[in-house]
């Protein structure tokens, strides 16, 4: 009960024209705190009997004290009792989230799979840095019938991971398993510039996936890319180190408010044991 606050308004009323013989408090704007103890001011200098007419008076005061202390009392318990479980679903969020993070960490890192479609075959690239491992974006990359490398089959462009996912139709996989063909692959720069090519084959069937991975020696060639690549893995790990941290805020900003409710509440306690002794 803050009475500060409670009788601010007191101040800034006009009592020029206030006739404290009569006590008479009509057209005073009072909040119903300053109004009540007033009116009870009021009775108690008005009635012929001062002493008895206080003494009631505390007791009414007291009593009104009393409940409303009470009520803060459970009011800050219920706060208390529930910031333990706002800790722990918070929590469980954050870890939720750095899970999730972290699993797309590991997939980013392999090549990309993708659900077998009887209509087509499916090839999961991957083109990576052969030093650092990191993932290579914005390559062109296009696979082809080893038997006839100049033909292209399918093309894409790597995503920020240096992934990407080629799907070759019925008739391009039925006409390659009829001649026992497999397929290649070529990577290439934004300029056209090839920078891997064959190495890995893969032998193309309906309703089956496959994977390629080019894994390319640095140069001058890579280097926006590798720049890009590290980029994206740079900015994954701080997100994951902002969500731990994140844990860690979590509980201190919880266990000081609780604390500081705790205080209020042992505060407001001890106003009752006075109140009620």
């Amino acid at each position: 009960m803050d009475l500060k606050e409670n009788f601010t308004g007191i101040a800034g009323q006009d009592w020029s024209k206030f006739d404290f013989t009569q006590w008479n408090v009509e057209g005073l704007k009072l909040d119903s705190q300053p109004a009540a103890i007033t009116t009870w001011l009021r009775d108690v200098a008005l009635s012929g009997q001062l002493a008895q007419a206080f003494a009631r008076g505390v007791a009414v005061v007291k009593t009104v004290a009393l409940k409303d202390l009470q009520t803060q009392a459970r009011q800050l318990q219920q706060s208390i009792a529930s910031m333990d479980a706002q800790l722990a679903a918070r929590t469980t969020a954050t870890k939720n989230q750095i899970a999730v993070l972290e699993e797309g960490m590991r997939a980013a890192a392999q090549p990309p799979s993708a659900t077998p479609d009887p209509s087509n075959f499916q090839v999961g690239i991957k083109v990576v840095e052969q030093s650092a491992r990191v993932g290579l974006p914005a390559m062109q990359v296009r696979v082809f019938d080893t038997k006839n490398p100049k033909a292209t089959l399918a093309i894409a462009t790597t995503d920020l991971t240096g992934s990407a996912v080629l799907a070759l139709n019925k008739e391009q996989t039925d006409a390659l398993n009829k001649n026992n063909a497999e397929i290649g692959m070529e990577v290439l720069t934004q300029d056209g510039k090839t920078v891997s090519s064959g190495g890995q084959t893969v032998v193309p069937k309906l309703n089956q996936t496959g994977t390629l991975v080019a894994s390319i020696p640095g140069s001058t060639d890579l280097a926006l890319h590798v720049q890009a690549g590290n980029a994206m893995t740079a900015q994954q790990k701080d997100l994951a180190e902002a969500l731990t941290s994140r844990l860690d805020a979590l509980k201190t900003y919880y266990q000081t408010a609780k604390d500081d409710a705790q205080q209020q509440l042992e505060l407001i306690k001890n106003m009752i044991a006075d109140l009620q002794s």
